[in-house]
C-alpha cells in the first residue's frame, strides 16, 4: 500500500478506520430500513420518509463511494485508471453527500410544520404541496446541478490517478461565481439551517410543553423531536468544522487552518454517513423501541404445552323420595 510521508493519516489507517465503520453501518441501515418499510403504519408516517431517504442515500454512498475509497487506500492509486470511473466517483461523492446534508436541513424545517402546524398535512393535496413537492424539487436540483458541472462541464477537467477521488478536479471551482454558489448553497446554508432550526425546535417544544400542557401533547411529538435533534447534533459536531474551513477559504485570502487540521476534519466528516443509522437507532430506543421489533419473526418466544388437568363433576343418581317410591293405586 502506498503511503505519503506528508499525510497526517496514512492510507493503512484510513483503510481500517473506514472498513471497521462502513460494515456495521451498512448492516444497521438495512435493519432499520426493514423495520420501517415492513410495517404499513411506519411506512406511511410522514416523519419517517426523510429517514428512509437519508438511509437509502447513505447506503448507496457507502456501497459506491466508500468502496472506491477503500480500494484507493488499499492500492495507493485509483484503479482502474479511467476517466469514466473518476466521473462516477466525483459525482457520487459530491451529489449524494449534498443530498444528505440538504435532506437533514429540510427535515429541520419540516419538523416544525409536522409538530406545530400538522393541519397543513390534513389532505392529500396539502401533503403533496407541503411534503412531497418541495423535497422532490430540492433533490432534482442537486442531481441536475452536479450533472452539469461534473459530467458535462463547460471546461476541461484533469485527472490525477495517484490522488483520492482522482485529485477532485472540478474545474468549475475556478469560476468564482459557480464555485462560491456551490460552497454557500450546498454546504454553508444547509449547515446553518440545521443549527438554527434544531435549536429553535428544542426551545419551542419546551415552551409549549410548559405553558399549554393540555393542548400540546409532548409524548405524541417527542419521537419526531428526538429523531431530528439526534441527527442534527451529529451533523453539527462533525460537519461544522468543514464549513468553517470552507467559509474562511471563501472570505479570506490566507488560510487560517493548518493542512493537518483540514485533513483530519475532512476525513472524519465522512463519519456523518457512518454514524447516522446508529444515531437514529439510539433515537428509536429512546422512544421505547426495542431491537427485537426489527425482526419479530426471529424473536418469537417458544410456547410450551403443559398437560391440563380436567376436573370431573360426579352426578349422583336420582333417588326417589318416599312419596315417589310408594305405589299408587
Amino acid at each position: 500500500m502506498m503511503e505519503y510521508a506528508d499525510s497526517a493519516i496514512s492510507n493503512s489507517v484510513r483503510f481500517w478506520l473506514c472498513l471497521t465503520a462502513v460494515i456495521p453501518s451498512i448492516g444497521c441501515s438495512i435493519a432499520i430500513l426493514y423495520h420501517i418499510l415492513s410495517n404499513r403504519t411506519r411506512r406511511n408516517a410522514l416523519n419517517n420518509h426523510v429517514v428512509v431517504i437519508l438511509l437509502v442515500n447513505n447506503l448507496i454512498y457507502e456501497l459506491i463511494d466508500i468502496s472506491l475509497f477503500l480500494n484507493y487506500y488499499r492500492l495507493g492509486v485509483v484503479w482502474p485508471a479511467s476517466e469514466s470511473l473518476c466521473l462516477i466517483w466525483i459525482y457520487v461523492d459530491e451529489a449524494l453527500y449534498t443530498v444528505s446534508t440538504v435532506t437533514v436541513a429540510w427535515a429541520s424545517i419540516e419538523r416544525h410544520m409536522l409538530i406545530f402546524h400538522d393541519r397543513w398535512y390534513s389532505t392529500p393535496k396539502r401533503r403533496f404541496l407541503v411534503h412531497y413537492l418541495p423535497f422532490a424539487i430540492l433533490v432534482s436540483y442537486i442531481f441536475l446541478f452536479h450533472f452539469f458541472v461534473i459530467i458535462t462541464p463547460p471546461c476541461n477537467n484533469t485527472y490525477d490517478y495517484t490522488e483520492e477521488i482522482c485529485g477532485h478536479p472540478l474545474c468549475f471551482h475556478n469560476n468564482r461565481v459557480v464555485g462560491s454558489w456551490d460552497t454557500i448553497a450546498h454546504d454553508i446554508i444547509p449547515t446553518i439551517t440545521i443549527v438554527i432550526c434544531s435549536i429553535s425546535l428544542l426551545v419551542r417544544v419546551v415552551i409549549k410543553n410548559r405553558h399549554i400542557r393540555k393542548r400540546f401533547q409532548w409524548r405524541k411529538h417527542r419521537k419526531m423531536a428526538i429523531q431530528l435533534l439526534s441527527i442534527s447534533y451529529l451533523y453539527c459536531v462533525l460537519y461544522i468544522p468543514v464549513v468553517f474551513i470552507e467559509l474562511t477559504q471563501l472570505c479570506c485570502k490566507s488560510n487560517l487552518f493548518s493542512a493537518h487540521f483540514q485533513e483530519y476534519t475532512r476525513f472524519f466528516a465522512y463519519y456523518v454517513i457512518f454514524l447516522l443509522p446508529f444515531v437514529y437507532l439510539v433515537a428509536l430506543m429512546e422512544s421505547s423501541w426495542r431491537i427485537k421489533n426489527i425482526f419479530p419473526c426471529w424473536c418469537r418466544t417458544t410456547q410450551t404445552v403443559y398437560p391440563t388437568i380436567l376436573h370431573t363433576t360426579h352426578i349422583a343418581a336420582h333417588q326417589p323420595t318416599p312419596l315417589e317410591s310408594t305405589p299408587q293405586n
